[in-house]
């Protein structure tokens, strides 16, 4: 591997502050300095580092193609919409159900400084069902992490039927839909994902969602990330009406699932400068990975282990002129979980429209 001119530089830079950091209690000692003040210059040293570090090492850019942000700050309002989906399948007698809850409509405000955007959003749905969504990112021109939490219960609807008759009709009339709530489903996952950007001079990811600089010219990347995804399901099957619970076969008579994945993903973005000041962008990384699965069946715990492909889906289209911008972007998600008798697919997305202004230029 080869190290560059300024990565060496910086990671001197980063030793010196080291041992700096290392004599400034005894000449703090001389010089009487309070313990507040050491603490502050303390923090301050290694702020300054890890700066310097993140600019020169991982936030490099070819100004011709890519233009860094001019200000240190933002706020931006941002509304979201979102959507979640469960199949539960058997082979046993090929049945199939569709689970999900209502869409959400949320409205949010977020703060970013440079790399990192916190926030927080209020649900506009009528709906008293329990949710919780917490979500952090943080994007350099090189690599990006995305980190999430959700938790969904109560307030699902059958959406999709396959391989259930109605009663009476000695296996004749399918029942296909059957709209109706069933509380008996509750969601929780937890996720990260880290991507490096290869073409990370000329291809500005945070340019299409972060806004923390801006694409000129056209340009695309390979993306190499790694995820980890932890997901459970508590279900209760006995909340189902009769007519689907009498016929339910074996294999969907679970009470939990819980696995974990972990799994590579290889994929290609593309910025697309189709005017002065807007981009629009598509991303693809299909994943491949392990999965290590707790299955609690009526009677019965089973652990097991498999190999599967899931897809990561982003596209985003901006419009940003260094003060202001706006946009629009979608984020969606799509897992699998296949073993024995029993598969799961769960999809979710979001879509985020928002607008913000840059304040506070930088130096």
């Amino acid at each position: 591997m080869r190290v560059s001119a300024a990565t060496v530089s910086t990671f001197r830079r980063v030793m010196m502050i080291t041992i700096t950091l290392c004599i400034i209690s005894p000449v703090a000692a001389q010089e009487k300095i309070s313990f507040s003040d050491r603490v502050l210059e303390c923090t301050r040293n290694i702020l300054d580092g890890t700066r310097s570090f993140i600019e020169e090492t991982l936030d490099g850019k070819d100004s011709i193609y890519v233009s860094p942000n001019l200000y240190n700050l933002t706020i931006m309002p941002q509304y979201s919409y979102g959507y979640d989906y469960y199949r539960f399948s058997s082979r046993e007698h090929n049945q199939s159900i569709a689970l999900s809850p209502g869409s959400s409509n949320k409205i949010g405000l977020y703060l970013g400084w440079r790399w990192i955007f916190l926030g927080y959003s209020f649900d506009l749905s009528d709906s008293d069902r329990p949710q919780t969504d917490l979500n952090f990112s943080f994007y350099t021109s090189a690599l990006g992490i995305d980190l999430f939490y959700r938790k969904r219960s109560e307030g699902y609807q059958i959406r999709m039927l396959k391989g259930f008759y109605e009663e009476g009709t000695d296996g004749t009339n399918r029942l296909t839909t059957y709209d109706h709530n069933f509380d008996g489903l509750t969601v929780k996952q937890f996720g990260t994902n880290l991507y490096y950007i290869f073409n990370n001079k000329k291809f500005s990811y945070p340019a299409a969602y972060s806004q923390s600089t801006n694409q000129r010219i056209s340009a695309g990347s390979f993306i190499l990330g790694l995820s980890y995804n932890e997901q459970s399901f508590l279900f209760d099957y006995s909340k189902f009406d009769a007519p689907i619970r009498e016929q339910l076969s074996e294999g969907l008579k679970f009470k939990n699932v819980e696995y974990k994945d972990f799994s590579i993903n290889f994929g290609y973005s593309y910025n697309w400068v189709f005017a002065k000041d807007f981009l629009a962008n598509l991303s693809l990384t299909p994943a491949i990975g392990y999965k290590n699965t707790s299955l609690r069946l009526a009677n019965s715990k089973e652990f097991l282990s498999s190999i599967n492909m899931d897809l990561i889906t982003r596209a985003a289209i901006v419009y940003n002129n260094s003060r202001y911008y706006a946009g629009a972007s979608l984020v969606a998600h799509t897992y699998s979980y296949s073993k024995n008798a029993l598969s799961i697919v769960n999809g979710f997305g979001v879509i985020n429209v928002y607008f913000g202004v840059n304040f506070w230029r930088r130096k």
